[in-house]
C-alpha cells in the first residue's frame, strides 16, 4: 500500500500537477491513524470528537456518532473517483465505523440513531458534570439526520430503507404538534422534524433536511408528502436566501452560510431536481460571492467543493501550508453547534442564539481532514 502512495507521488510530480494533491495519501494515513481501535471511552470504530461550551470553556471529550457517520458518508460518496489503494483505505475506514453504529440505534429495535450513546443506560452531555446527570430525565430522542446519514453508510437494503422512511412520516410537523420557532409563514408546513421524539418541539433545519432528501433520492424511494413539502420549504428559503441573511435560525445546527451551500450541492449531487438546477446558478453566484469574503481555510474548502460540485472551477488558494501549521486542529472553524433551549418557542429561539452561554460547539479534526480530502479529491479527479 505505502508503495502505491510513492508511485502516486512519483506520477503527480511527474504531471506536474500541484503539490496539494500529495497531500490525498496523508490524509488517508490521517484518518487511519485517527481512528480508535478499541473501545473505552471512544468506541470502536469511531473518531474523537470535542465539545466546547460558549467560547470561554475548554475541550471535552465527547463521544458522538454524529461525525463518525459523516466521515464514513462522505468517504462513501468519494469512492467512485478513488484509486485501488485509496478505495481499500477507504473501506476499511467505513467498516470499522459500522462497528460503533450499534452503540447509538434505538434500544427498542425502531430504526432510529441517535446522537449520543444508547447503549449501557445511555447518554447526555457526556463529562458535563451538571448536564450528564439529567440524562433520564433530558436524553435527546432519536434524530433524522444521524439516522438517514448511518443508513446509508450501512447501504441497508431498500426494503429497510423504504421502513425506515415510513417511520419518518409519523414525525413532521403538525403530526404531533405544531412547530412554534420558524417563520409564520412555515408555521403549516408538513416537513420533517429534526427528532423523532413525540414529547420533543417540532425543529426544522435546513441542513437536517437537505441530509433527509438525500436519503431518499439515494434510495430513489417514492416521495411522500413531507418529502414534498420538505423540498418546497428549502425552495423558498433559498428563494428568500435565507442561507446568507439568518443561517443560525434556519438551520440551529448547521449554523453557517458556507456548510449551508455545502449541503444543498450534496443534495443537487444525489439527484437532478429540476427547481434547484434552476437556482444553481443564483447558488453559484453566492458561493463565489462567500468565498472571496472567507477568512477561514476550512469555510474555503466547503465553499469550494459546493462550486466543484456544481462544475464549477473555483479560485485557486493555498492549501499545505495550513496543514503543515496545524490550524486545521484548532479550534476556529465550526461545523456542527447547537443552542440549550433553541428548539423551544420563537422567543427563546432569538434569544438562546444570541447568547454565547448557552451555545455550544463540536469539533473533530478527523472531519478536518475527511474535508480536505474531499476537495483534493473533487479538484483533481472530478470531470468538469
Amino acid at each position: 500500500m505505502r508503495l502505491g502512495f510513492i508511485l502516486l507521488a512519483l506520477v503527480t510530480s511527474v504531471w506536474g500537477f500541484s503539490n496539494d494533491s500529495l497531500l490525498i495519501p496523508k490524509l488517508f494515513e490521517n484518518l487511519l491513524k485517527k481512528q480508535v481501535t478499541d473501545t473505552d471511552f471512544f468506541v470502536e470504530g469511531s473518531f474523537p470528537c470535542y465539545r466546547q461550551h460558549n467560547n470561554n470553556t475548554s475541550l471535552k471529550e465527547d463521544n458522538n456518532i454524529f461525525y463518525t457517520a459523516l466521515i464514513a458518508y462522505t468517504l462513501q460518496d468519494l469512492k467512485p473517483n478513488l484509486n485501488s489503494d485509496e478505495s481499500v483505505m477507504a473501506d476499511t475506514i467505513i467498516n470499522r465505523a459500522k462497528r460503533a453504529f450499534p452503540y447509538y440505534k434505538n434500544p427498542k429495535g425502531r430504526l432510529s440513531y441517535n446522537f449520543w450513546q444508547t447503549a449501557n443506560g445511555g447518554s447526555f452531555f457526556p463529562n458535563d458534570h451538571v448536564l450528564s446527570k439529567f440524562k433520564n430525565s433530558l436524553a435527546l430522542p432519536d434524530d433524522l439526520d444521524d439516522t438517514s446519514m448511518i443508513l446509508s453508510v450501512l447501504n441497508v437494503n431498500d426494503s429497510t430503507a423504504g421502513k425506515a422512511h415510513l417511520l419518518m412520516q409519523n414525525f413532521i410537523n403538525g403530526k404531533h404538534s405544531t412547530i412554534k420557532n420558524t417563520f409564520k409563514k412555515y408555521k403549516h408546513t408538513t416537513a420533517y422534524s429534526t427528532w423523532y421524539g413525540v414529547k420533543m418541539p417540532v425543529d426544522f433545519d435546513f441542513g437536517v433536511h437537505c441530509n433527509i432528501l438525500s436519503f431518499v433520492n439515494k434510495y430513489q424511494l417514492p416521495w411522500q408528502k413531507a418529502d414534498s413539502a420538505t423540498y418546497q420549504l428549502l425552495l423558498s428559503m433559498i428563494d428568500n436566501k435565507y442561507y446568507l441573511k439568518q443561517p443560525v435560525y434556519i438551520s440551529p445546527y448547521y449554523a453557517y452560510t458556507p456548510v449551508l451551500l455545502y449541503h444543498i450541492a450534496r443534495l443537487t449531487d444525489t439527484k437532478q431536481l429540476i427547481e434547484l438546477e434552476n437556482r444553481k446558478p443564483a447558488l453559484i453566484d453566492d458561493a463565489l460571492k462567500s468565498l472571496s469574503k472567507a477568512d477561514n481555510i476550512m469555510y474555503k474548502i466547503m465553499l469550494s467543493s459546493a462550486l466543484l460540485k456544481w462544475n464549477v472551477v473555483p479560485p485557486a488558494f493555498d492549501l499545505k501550508d495550513d496543514i503543515i501549521e496545524g490550524s486545521l486542529n484548532t479550534t476556529n472553524f465550526v461545523y456542527y453547534t447547537g443552542h440549550l433551549f433553541g428548539h423551544l418557542n420563537n422567543t427563546i429561539k432569538k434569544l438562546a442564539n444570541s447568547m454565547d452561554v448557552t451555545q455550544y460547539k463540536w469539533y473533530c479534526s478527523a472531519f478536518n481532514d475527511c474535508l480536505i480530502l474531499e476537495y483534493l479529491i473533487l479538484k483533481y479527479r472530478k470531470k468538469l
